[in-house]
C-alpha cells in the first residue's frame, strides 16, 4: 500500500475530524432553528390569546348590568366560552410545538362554517367598534362555500383583520366584513376607511414586528393572518378600498 507524502498525511490528519464536528454543528443549528420558531410561535399564542380574552373581559363588563339579557347569557356567553376554548387549543398547540413534536391542531379536522366564523367576529368586535364611534357592517352571499380551513384558523384571519381594521379607522368611519362565492373558492374581505397601505408597503406589512406607525412596535396580526391563509392554500393581499381606506381580500380553496 503507498503511503501519503508526510505532509499529505498531516493535512489529511487535520481535515479528518471536520466530517464528525459538523455533525454536532448541525444538530445545534437544528435546535436553534426549532426555538426560534418556538419562540415566534409564543409570540403569536400570546397575540391571539389576548384576542381571545376580549370575549371573555367583555362579557364580565357587561354581566352587573346585563345579567337579566337573554342575548347576553345566551350567545354571547357560549361565544365567550369559545373562545376559551380556543384559547386551551392555541396553548396546547405551543406545548406540542416546544416539545418538537407535529401538530395540525385539534380543529384541523373540524368543518368550517364561514358565515358562523363571520358572525362570530362581528360579535367579539361590535363593542370595540362602538366605542370608538364606528359601523360595523357584515355582508354576506346567502350561500357560502366551505373553505379548507380550520375553523379556529378562518376565525383567527378574520379577528386580526377585524382589529386592524378598526384601529385604522377614524371615528365616524365604518368597517365592513363581506363574503362571497369565486367559483369553487370562498373569498372574504375586510374594508377600513384609514388612510390605507400604500403599495410599496403591503408585501412588508405582513412581515412580524414591522408596522406603518412611526414609533409604535409592530404587531403580529397580519403576519399569523397570512401564515394561517398560507397553511390552508388561500392567497391574502391588500388593495384599496372605493372611497378611501383600504381592503383586505382572503381567498381560499372549498373543500
Amino acid at each position: 500500500m503507498r503511503e501519503l507524502p508526510a505532509g499529505a498525511q498531516a493535512r489529511a490528519g487535520r481535515r479528518a475530524p471536520l466530517r464528525s464536528e459538523a455533525q454536532p454543528a448541525d444538530g445545534e443549528l437544528r435546535r436553534l432553528d426549532r426555538l426560534a420558531g418556538v419562540g415566534l410561535l409564543a409570540a403569536e399564542t400570546a397575540h391571539e390569546v389576548r384576542n381571545a380574552l376580549t370575549a371573555v373581559k367583555t362579557f364580565l363588563q357587561l354581566l352587573p348590568a346585563r345579567g337579566d339579557d337573554p342575548e347576553l347569557r345566551g350567545p354571547f356567553l357560549a361565544l365567550a366560552g369559545e373562545e376559551v376554548a380556543r384559547m386551551e387549543r392555541l396553548l396546547d398547540a405551543l406545548l406540542e410545538q416546544a416539545r418538537g413534536a407535529a401538530s395540525a391542531g385539534g380543529d384541523a379536522v373540524r368543518r368550517c362554517d364561514a358565515a358562523a366564523a363571520v358572525s362570530a367576529v362581528a360579535q367579539l368586535v361590535a363593542r370595540r367598534a362602538a366605542e370608538r364611534g364606528l359601523h360595523l357592517a357584515v355582508e354576506l352571499a346567502p350561500e357560502l362555500p366551505e373553505p379548507a380551513i380550520a375553523a379556529d384558523a378562518l376565525r383567527q384571519v378574520l379577528l386580526n383583520l377585524a382589529l386592524n381594521a378598526l384601529e385604522a379607522t377614524p371615528a365616524g368611519g365604518d368597517v365592513r366584513i363581506g363574503g362571497r362565492a369565486l367559483g369553487r373558492a370562498l373569498e372574504l374581505a375586510v374594508e377600513d376607511r384609514g388612510p390605507g397601505i400604500p403599495a410599496a408597503l403591503r408585501r412588508r406589512v405582513f412581515e412580524p414586528w414591522y408596522s406603518t406607525h412611526a414609533g409604535r412596535p409592530g404587531g403580529l396580526g397580519l403576519s399569523i393572518a397570512r401564515r394561517l391563509v398560507d397553511e390552508a392554500g388561500g392567497t391574502i393581499s391588500i388593495g384599496d378600498r372605493a372611497g378611501g381606506g383600504a381592503r383586505i381580500r382572503v381567498r381560499l380553496p372549498a373543500l
